[in-house]
């Protein structure tokens, strides 16, 4: 998962230039006699309010980790599995990271405001097997899901690129227990028109790095 937080912060720093640059202005010259006056305007895009639909996949954090299995170490990942055979007749794998997988609506009413809800799904995999025929003898696998209200603050508005930041706070279970927890995007890109990629920095149920695709569409008028 580190790929995807390197990603995550190349293609923020890309679109921040980017969305900072491609401010659209137009130019008006007023030409007299004596004098020539040029005057700079700048253009801020229309607004109509939209359904905001997103997919992501998150890499791993502190939250995942104590979610997952009340705070397994790391180092799970790395332990010699080999001693593990000699001295039992069962061993147990490699604990595996499948991911932080998202979905979300939000509802775009205001240029700056977006709420809704998102649903995270997060998975690790792990089994314990028969030492001398390697079939799996338990499912130590484990899962967490959350459903939360979100709301989504967008500080930097134009057309094809904006920035924003994030909370979301709801409910998480283990299928074991359920408490309150939530999530963070510290900053967020989103860029494209209807169909729009999107890459976020924060912390909680979704990862400490995101990325995704979302489709938002304009609602209807009353």
């Amino acid at each position: 998962m580190k790929t995807v937080q390197k990603l995550a912060l190349l293609l923020v720093a890309l679109f921040v230039a980017h969305g900072a640059i491609a401010q659209t202005k137009t130019k008006s010259v007023i030409e007299t006699d004596s004098t020539t006056v040029v005057t700079t305007v700048r253009v801020i895009p229309n607004f109509a309010p939209k359904h905001d639909l997103r997919i992501g996949v998150g890499s791993l954090s502190l939250t995942t980790l104590f979610a997952l299995d009340g705070g397994w170490n790391i180092d799970d990942y790395y332990y010699d599995f080999r001693q593990d055979m000699a001295m039992a007749d069962t061993y147990l794998t490699p604990r595996t990271f499948v991911g932080n997988y998202s979905l979300s609506y939000t509802y775009h009413d205001r240029r700056w405001l977006q709420y809704g809800g998102t649903v995270s799904f997060g998975a690790s995999t792990r089994w314990r097997r028969d030492a001398a025929t390697g079939e799996k003898v338990e499912n130590l696998s484990r899962y967490a899901l959350a459903v939360m209200p979100s709301v989504r603050f967008v500080w930097f508005y134009r057309e094809k690129v904006q920035l924003y930041s994030s909370v979301s706070l709801g409910v998480v279970t283990d299928f074991d227990d359920a408490y309150i927890w939530g999530d963070v995007a510290l900053v967020g890109c989103s860029f494209g028109r209807k169909v729009f990629g999107f890459v976020e920095l924060g912390g909680g149920m979704i990862g400490s790095a995101r990325i995704g695709l979302g489709y938002h569409f304009n609602a209807k008028k009353k």
